[in-house]
């Protein structure tokens, strides 16, 4: 069992400087270390249908929700980083790849933006352009009933038409639990700006996204899931103790091994 949840640390520590060892240990190198904080354990505030600061009801827009957004992304701003956190970061300025110098006037360094920053604007972005598929949904009459897409709540999400509301919910929640994910994870990784010699329109330095970061084993983790001693399918997970296939409306059962399911539209 891990030091922090026996309630002690190695050589007395505190909780506090314990994880910021960990933080340091696991994480890309990054100026932002001595702004990370660790909360106590809580839980998601995840209610389906909430309304919160980032997510107006479905289908509304608001101002105060753009603004929101704005806030926790392009508009934190960048930062600066010096010559040695350059090499830290596994970047070398070059000829080649000149990246962006902030001005000596306002500090001096080079340019970058914590890549949480970058991440969360991605997320608004995709917020703000949605529904382009809709009627590509609206309209598609066969699915694709595969026991690998199969959902956990009984039948094929791309096999069921959506209706406005629905589509609103689900794109809503999806988005809030992505937002939540982002500021919890809070990546601090800088992301450097590169000047665009061959390119003297551009007024502004580029983004160069391809920074350096301590990731997960994404494959070891989904082989795990999928045929590790805990996995189970859908199918042999067992229905809701309610569940009652004879009510008008209700989600069939499973159809037998090797046979497809019946497409069943909401």
């Amino acid at each position: 069992m891990a030091a922090w949840e026996l309630g002690r640390f190695p050589n007395a520590v505190s909780r506090a400087d314990f994880l910021q060892k960990c933080t340091e240990s696991l994480s890309t190198v990054s100026p932002a270390f001595e702004a990370v904080k660790y909360k106590a354990p809580e839980h998601y505030n995840a209610e389906f249908r909430q309304t919160n600061k980032w997510r107006g009801p479905p289908g509304t827009h608001s101002n105060d929700v753009d603004i929101a957004w704005h806030e926790i992304e392009l508009g934190a701003g960048g930062i600066r980083v010096t010559a040695e956190e350059l090499k830290l970061l596994n970047m070398t300025d070059s000829p080649e790849m000149p990246f962006h110098k902030v001005p000596d006037e306002h500090g001096g360094g080079y340019l970058a933006m914590l890549e949480v920053f970058h991440l969360l604007h991605c997320l608004n972005s995709l917020r703000m352009g949605l529904f382009y598929n809709y009627e590509h949904y609206q309209f598609l009459d066969e699915g694709v009933p595969d026991e690998n897409i199969y959902s956990h709540f009984g039948e094929s999400d791309i096999s069921r038409k959506p209706t406005r509301a629905t589509e609103s919910d689900d794109t809503d929640h999806c988005i809030d639990m992505l937002r939540m994910n982002l500021q919890c994870q809070g990546d601090v990784t800088p992301a450097l700006f590169v000047d665009p010699l061959n390119n003297p329109k551009r007024r502004d330095a580029l983004p160069n996204w391809s920074s350096m970061h301590t990731c997960r084993d994404f494959d070891a983790i989904l082989d795990w899931n999928k045929h590790g001693p805990r996995s189970v399918r859908w199918r042999d997970a067992g229905p809701n103790p309610s569940w009652d296939p004879s009510v008008e409306g209700a989600e069939p059962p499973f159809p037998p091994e090797g046979e497809k399911e019946e497409h069943h539209h909401s």
